[in-house]
């Protein structure tokens, strides 16, 4: 008999699914910083560094514009698609976390700041909403 992994619950998106296994993202991972992103298809958020964050993941200007430059995705196309902020989020920690030496928890961290005092705040709050799934 095969050995098939587990059906992720109906309430995860089949694309979020499909962008932590594309990536080599744990989907607890993701859904940890889902959650602690708190974005949602509409949502743009103004910091207060002058950057703007987009969509279900909040992906920030700086990153927009790497991946408009690399890519053609826009912050309109993040904003306004979840499927597609799902994916580019999992790119973007698999990126960090590549630059991390392979470290899943630096990657996390990189994904929100390179500060470490922002850093290791962002960590645990993505760690303790990983503890729910």
């Amino acid at each position: 008999m095969l050995d098939m992994p587990p059906e992720p619950p109906l309430n995860i998106p089949h694309c979020m699914v499909q962008a932590a296994s594309d990536y080599n993202i744990p989907l607890r991972g993701l859904l940890a910083l889902w959650m602690v992103e708190g974005g949602q298809i509409g949502t743009v958020s103004k910091n207060t560094n002058g950057t703007n964050d987009y969509g279900p993941f909040q992906t920030n200007t700086v990153w927009v514009k790497k991946l408009k430059k690399d890519f053609g995705i826009t912050a309109e196309m993040l904003t306004d698609d979840f499927c597609l902020s799902a994916r580019t989020a999992a790119y973007i920690l698999r990126y960090e976390i590549n630059l991390a030496g392979g470290s899943f928890w630096d990657g996390v961290g990189h994904y929100h700041s390179r500060t470490p005092k922002y850093k290791y705040k962002y960590i645990k709050r993505v760690y303790q909403k990983s503890l729910l799934f």
